[in-house]
């Protein structure tokens, strides 16, 4: 029994390959999709905390207005405002999202359209709105609530509803953002060191911004050395399945390395 070689798991080379190579044709077609047509389903942004969205303009259909109950980057239960748009055509969208690496310096992570964006199914609860807003056919109607408890009062107590709304110079602080379909075409992500999360927009960018995919120097990053090639729309997809590609061929080849060695 001391000589015997004790296998405690194998690996099936040629299914393992084989299931590797379909989940990164699979992975590859979804970012071929979505790097074509810049489309993406069903997209929630939420649970990290607030982040910024400012636009020149959005025209929407299907506007409702309502008090809401969510979490915040500081509470659990934070009083909101939920806007609700079932279509919606934005221009000059830039979102951003302040956050503090280990080292104590904070990064800004800047997405651009540069083109139109369409969006449909919107859902956004918002605890800071400054904009310019025209509505048609608004109607404002108020609920009774004597029955409910305080929380579902304050959720019901009243709301709003427009058949379109048109919003303009729009600044939103966000913490729950959802849309059904998002195409958002044209889109330049980069990212530029701040001094902190309360410094507006105009001081970021004097101190200038690295984008993601023009290949130049640390534009002002903080970061150091030249940031990789990643404007494509698919970029996290296909990172994420050469990652996995790795973790899968390091692991079997730590297998086959242990096997062999028992059995010598």
């Amino acid at each position: 029994m001391g000589d015997a070689a004790l296998t405690i798991g194998y690996t099936i080379k040629k299914k393992f390959f084989i299931a590797l190579l379909v989940g990164l044709l699979m992975l590859g077609g979804m970012a071929a999709v979505f790097g074509v047509t810049g489309t993406a389903f069903a997209l929630p942004l939420g649970g990290m905390g607030d982040f910024h969205v400012q636009f020149d303009k959005l025209e929407g259909k299907g506007f409702v207005l309502m008090p809401q109950i969510g979490k915040t980057g500081d509470s659990d239960a934070a009083p909101l405002v939920r806007n609700k748009i079932d279509s919606a055509t934005v221009y000059g969208l830039h979102i951003y999202k302040d956050l503090k690496l280990p080292t104590g310096k904070w990064i800004r992570i800047n997405i651009n359209g540069s083109q139109p964006t369409t969006i449909k199914g919107l859902i956004q609860d918002a605890r800071f709105i400054d904009a310019n807003l025209q509505f048609n056919n608004l109607a404002v109607e108020q609920h009774n609530t004597s029955k409910m408890s305080s929380e579902e009062a304050f959720t019901n107590n009243w709301g709003q509803s427009a058949d379109s709304v048109t919003i303009t110079d729009g600044k939103i602080v966000t913490d729950y953002l959802f849309q059904n379909m998002v195409n958002l075409q044209g889109a330049k992500i980069s990212i530029q060191s701040i001094s902190g999360p309360d410094e507006t927009a105009d001081q970021a960018n004097a101190g200038g911004a690295a984008a993601l995919g023009d290949g130049g120097g640390d534009g002002g990053s903080g970061l150091g050395g030249k940031l990789p090639s990643t404007a494509s729309n698919g970029f996290m997809m296909v990172s994420i399945g050469i990652a996995l590609a790795a973790i899968g061929t390091v692991i079997t080849l730590r297998r086959k390395r242990v096997n062999g060695l028992r059995k010598s």
